[in-house]
């Protein structure tokens, strides 16, 4: 066979060949192909399923800038921290007639009121805000506080507006619910209660506790943990004390343009800053500073063993202030105070000691104890100084129903060196008519006069909201006081008190 014809024979063959083998194999996997179609059809529905569950959600869109500024309002509000004390407080002071004091026998009495907002509203800027509602106010509702602070430096702190002035350690724990006792050490006596007994000539304190003022301050805390460098170092400006009589140089007014008189009765510091003025009354500031050591752990050779001789939370601070506080300028007064405090297991032991030197201005006598006319006044100064030591130490750690119940006693002693000052009762001078008046005679000699009060009480806490105080206080008036014809002795005073304190 030629080679054409074969090769269309050998090209024929194969396309048979093949016909003949694909078309069974074919039919043969026809089933399987079916079954694969089939399946293929039955699962689209089910994968256009599953790709529908499983598509993004659409963008939501964003809410409105009036909402993000609520939001944002209610989030700085939430940091905001609301709260305030009162206590309920009895009293008995005895005895019934001391020749002094005007005395209401089992007086109950609320006291201590202070309500107020506080917290970081903006990042690194503290604001505070506080009222007072004392109780010689009558339920009449004064600015306590309200200041902002600026803590965006590292370890410092500015603070602007009405504070809490930085002066003592003391002065800082005005709540109630701060410190152990009903009434307060005689360096800090508050008018408010019967903290302090004033008779004639007697010491008194230089300024009553919880003395705000308005001004700037700027605190420094140093990095370093050594013994030797403080804690805090602080340095303040204030308006300072004023007078006790409340003279203001107002803010200019057609209805009045004069500067007031000196009254008739002297002019004295407001040692128990009643007037809280938010205005000065005078040119000059007051300037101060307090410096802060914390010496941690201290351990003492004896009497304690090694073993248990750790001292926690050991402080001593350091305070000074003076100032000018009348209207004309020219009567001063100088503070320094020293204060002490630390804590083993649990015993509290703290103290303080103060000295001041205030001058005032009262009205001359003549040699038979009438007022000079026309009235003269005389200036002369004082120096009050004192300390107060306190021991606390608990009584139960953890009692059945309640948190603590701690013990405290409590010793004060408070001098005064300066000028017999003589007392007129219902004396008229310039045209008004003054219950009492202290006047200065031209030969007036300086004494020194003391009181000394004891205070032994319990402090039961009984939440954290809730304290309960009773305690027991007597004041030594045998030398606190010069005689004369119009005072009937020196008798001493004790009262017993009970006070319930709320705080949140």
């Amino acid at each position: 066979m030629s080679s054409p014809l074969k090769l269309l024979y050998s090209t024929t063959k194969t396309m048979l060949r093949d016909h003949h083998n694909y078309f069974p194999i074919w039919c043969q996997r026809a089933p399987l192909r079916l079954l694969i179609a089939l399946s293929l059809a039955s699962a689209a529905p089910a994968a256009a399923r599953a790709a529908s569950v499983i598509q993004p959600p659409p963008l939501l869109q964003p809410p409105p800038p009036a909402r993000l500024e609520a939001s944002d309002f209610l989030q700085r509000l939430a940091r905001m921290h609301v709260g305030g004390t009162l206590s309920l407080n009895w009293r008995n002071v005895g005895p019934e007639k001391p020749g002094f004091e005007t005395q209401v026998q089992n007086e109950v009495y609320l006291a201590d009121m202070y309500f107020g907002v506080d917290g970081p509203f903006v990042d690194g800027v503290p604001v505070q805000v506080e009222a007072h509602l004392p109780t010689g106010g009558k339920g009449t509702m004064i600015l306590n506080q309200l200041n902002f602070g600026y803590k965006k430096i590292d370890d410092w702190l500015f603070q602007f507006g009405k504070f809490v002035v930085p002066y003592g350690r003391y002065n800082e724990l005005y709540r109630p619910d701060q410190f152990l006792t009903v009434t307060r050490p005689l360096l800090y006596a508050s008018p408010d209660t019967l903290d302090l007994v004033i008779r004639l000539n007697s010491p008194r304190p230089p300024v009553s506790l919880g003395y705000t003022d308005i001004g700037a301050r700027a605190s420094y805390y140093p990095p370093v943990n050594e013994v030797f460098v403080p804690e805090e170092v602080t340095f303040f400006v204030v308006n300072g004390l004023g007078e006790s009589t409340n003279r203001l140089r107002t803010f200019p007014n057609i209805d009045f343009l004069g500067v007031p008189n000196i009254p008739g009765n002297g002019t004295t510091i407001d040692f128990g800053h009643q007037d809280n003025n938010l205005a000065d009354n005078n040119n000059n500031k007051a300037f101060g500073g307090r410096m802060v050591f914390s010496l941690g752990d201290l351990r003492f050779p004896w009497p304690i063993p090694e073993g248990a001789s750790d001292l926690k939370g050991v402080n001593m601070g350091l305070s000074a202030m003076d100032g000018q506080y009348d209207l004309e300028d020219t009567l001063t007064y100088q503070m320094y105070a020293a204060d002490w405090s630390f804590d083993y297991l649990g015993f509290d032991f703290s103290g303080e000691y103060e000295y001041s030197a205030t001058q005032f201005k009262d009205p001359l006598l003549n040699s038979n104890g009438t007022v000079a006319a026309p009235t003269q006044f005389a200036r002369d100064f004082e120096v009050d100084q004192g300390y107060f030591v306190q021991a606390s130490a608990p009584i139960l750690r953890a009692p059945r129903l309640g948190q603590r119940l701690t013990g405290v006693a409590v010793f004060n002693q408070l001098w005064r060196r300066g000028p017999i000052q003589d007392l007129l009762l219902n004396a008229t001078i310039d045209g008004t008519t003054y219950p009492s008046v202290n006047g200065l005679r031209s030969d007036s000699y300086r004494a020194t006069t003391r009181m000394d009060k004891y205070t032994v009480g319990l402090n039961y806490q009984l939440s954290d909201h809730f304290t309960f105080k009773f305690d027991y206080s007597y004041w030594v008036m045998g030398r606190a006081a010069t005689r004369s014809v119009t005072s009937i002795g020196n008798l001493d005073i004790y009262q017993g008190a009970f006070s319930m304190v709320m705080a949140f």
